[in-house]
Order: C-alpha cells, then sequence, then structure tokens
C-alpha cells in the first residue's frame, strides 16, 4: 500500500479531528435532561432534546381551536373559541435541531400525529394562530405562561414566552391515547431570543436562533377522589399513637403555596383539633414529590406550610402553637418512580413537637 505523504495526512488528520470535534458537539447536544423521558406513544423530532419536563398525574390545559387575537382598544385578548381539557399532564421542553426552523418543526409532529390517527384541530404559523407584536397570547393565555422566571418551569418556558410571535407556530390535535380512551396534544414552537440562556441553572446553555418547541400531552382521565376528610379526632388518635399524621385534603395550586377550596374542611378539622387540645404545639410539615431540584421543592414545601399555618391562624388558631417547615422530598412514604408513588408524598403532616423546643 502506497504511504501517504504528509500533507495527505496533514489535510486527513484535520478532517478526523473536525469529524471528532462535530460528534462531541452532536453528543454534547443529545444529552437529556436527567430523569426525563418522551411521552408514551409519541416520538420526538430526530436530533432533538429535552432540556425540562414536568407532570402531574391530575391537571387540566386549555387548547386553542382558532387564532388567538390582541383587542388594542380593550387592552387584552378577545374571546376565542378554545377546548380545556382534563387528566394525566406530560408537558415536555425540546431543543430543536440546529437549522430546523419552527415550519419544519410543526410539519413533523403533524404527519407524525396524523398518522396516528389524530386529527389536527388547529395549527399556524405568525399571524395565522395569534396576533403578531402583542405580548405573546399563544403563551400567555392559552398556555398559562406567567412572564416571569422564578421557578424551574418558567425558566424553561421563558425563551418562549419573549420570541418573534411571526415565526411562532402553535397545533392542537386530538385523537387515541394509548391503551385506550383520548389524548389531547398540543407544541409551541419558538425561536429562541435570548442569546446563550441557561434553561435550567448549571444546566444546558441554549444559543441564539435555536428552536424550542413545548409539547403538552394530556390523558384524559376523570379525578380520583382523594379528599376523604380525616376528623380532629382521627387526628388526635393518630397523633397520640405515632406522634404524628399525614393529610392529604390540603391541596395547593400546581407548582404554588396558593391553597385550594377544597381544603377548607380539612383545615377546619385541624383548627378544631387545636381548640381541643388546647396544651398541643405542632410541626406544620410540607412535603413534595421529586420533580424538579431538591432545592426548590424545599422552598416550596416550605412556603406551602407557612400558609397552611397563615391560614390556621385566621382560623383562630395561636400562632406561636404552629411552626411551619418544608423538608421537599426528603421524607417520603413511597416510591417516586410512579405517579401513584409521588401522590402518596405529595401531603402536609402534623408533627406534635411534645416538649420540643423551636429556636
Amino acid at each position: 500500500m502506497p504511504s501517504l505523504s504528509f500533507l495527505q495526512w496533514a489535510r486527513g488528520g484535520r478532517g478526523l479531528l473536525a469529524a471528532a470535534a462535530a460528534a462531541l458537539a452532536l453528543l454534547a447536544q443529545a444529552a437529556d435532561l436527567a430523569g426525563t423521558a418522551d411521552p408514551p406513544g409519541l416520538k420526538r423530532v430526530t436530533g432533538s432534546t429535552i432540556v425540562f419536563q414536568s407532570r402531574a398525574d391530575f391537571d387540566q390545559l386549555r387548547f386553542a381551536l382558532e387564532p388567538v387575537r390582541w383587542d388594542g382598544a380593550q387592552g387584552q385578548v378577545r374571546p376565542f373559541r378554545s377546548e380545556t381539557v382534563e387528566g394525566r399532564r406530560t408537558t415536555t421542553y425540546y431543543r430543536m435541531p440546529d437549522q430546523m426552523g419552527t415550519l419544519e418543526a410543526l410539519r413533523n409532529y403533524e404527519s407524525e400525529l396524523k398518522a396516528g390517527g389524530f386529527q389536527v384541530l388547529f395549527s399556524g404559523i405568525g399571524e395565522a394562530v395569534e396576533t403578531v407584536g402583542y405580548n405573546n397570547q399563544i403563551a400567555r393565555d392559552v398556555l398559562g405562561m406567567k412572564g416571569s422566571y422564578g421557578t424551574p418551569e418558567e425558566r424553561a418556558q421563558w425563551p418562549l414566552q419573549v420570541t418573534d410571535e411571526a415565526k411562532a407556530g402553535y397545533f392542537a390535535a386530538r385523537g387515541p391515547a394509548p391503551g385506550g380512551g383520548e389524548r389531547w396534544i398540543s407544541g409551541y414552537f419558538a425561536v429562541n431570543t435570548q442569546g446563550n440562556w441557561e434553561v435550567t441553572r448549571g444546566g444546558q446553555r441554549l444559543p441564539q436562533g435555536v428552536v424550542l418547541a413545548r409539547i403538552d400531552v394530556i390523558d384524559v382521565k376523570a379525578r380520583e377522589q382523594r379528599m376523604q376528610l380525616v376528623t380532629s379526632s382521627e387526628m388526635a388518635q393518630s397523633i397520640g399513637r405515632d406522634g404524628r399524621v399525614a393529610l392529604y385534603g390540603i391541596l395547593f395550586a400546581h407548582d404554588s403555596a396558593q391553597i385550594q377550596p377544597e381544603a377548607e374542611p380539612t383545615l377546619a378539622e385541624i383548627a378544631k383539633l387545636m381548640r381541643e387540645r388546647s396544651q398541643l404545639n405542632i410541626l406544620v410539615v410540607g412535603h413534595t414529590d421529586t420533580a424538579g431540584s431538591f432545592d426548590y421543592n424545599r422552598g416550596l414545601s416550605q412556603r406551602r406550610a407557612e400558609a397552611v399555618v397563615a391560614r390556621l391562624a385566621q382560623l383562630g388558631v395561636d400562632r406561636r402553637r404552629l411552626h411551619p417547615v418544608g423538608v421537599g422530598f426528603a421524607a417520603p412514604v413511597a416510591s417516586n418512580s410512579s405517579d401513584e408513588g409521588k401522590a402518596k408524598n405529595r401531603r402536609v403532616e402534623l408533627v406534635d413537637l411534645a416538649g420540643g423546643r423551636i429556636p
């Protein structure tokens, strides 16, 4: 075999180095955020990467079924045809492959869904789906984005809220869910205008100009009844036996410390317990599942515990007898590997201080 000249070798070496560098760049881009996966039964665009994901065993989402128009005279969005669907939700944020535009990404999903028996109810780019230049109506008024980036999910969706609507795309589709039932899917595609945006703290940085997608999947189902009321006497019995009682009747808005109205009967029973046992002092302990970072969940659970204390004070309980503590997901009672386990871990516990001292 003839030997390579130095020039040929050098050229070949440069080519190998360039190929190696390209391969490393592709591998770096292809790494999904740890703990994430494509929703069951839904393929991703080839070469795309998951940069964030959130799930809820039961939630609701609005789907736009016609263009969302901004009324300049009224300073608000005009009424538009939509459908609000409830069930198991999976929200996945993808980085599309470099050089892929919003229209190509949108069409890829449409083709895949139609092949799977879905009906695309509404779709388009720019003015076909929302008024261009007015506050990103799909992001805010359909998908419920808040115009902030304080939480991990808000940080992931921030580039979708401050994009050029003229290049943004949206679709809403309905079809069969894996294993039976009905599934709704929406997608919002936008060009990242935030140069070198760190989508998760300490995580992947997104270059300006890359297309991002938020894909929402709702598998329609009825809400499970989890509101069995624990009475004050049952709370007292559990505290007397175990030193604590776990409560699942105190519900909060998603990713928030806002107490839901359904929690009021349980809160009233806690207030009754505190009146009946005047010497009882308790830790009000907030627990979460593992969705999100440990520090974030610890802060969220602390805010939720404080919200419960504040509401109990409004119901007449002396604040000095109530001590809020947030432990995040540090004390699970079930595995967080399933939705059922996560539901068991999302709870508020009352723990008897039993003579212990709080600084």
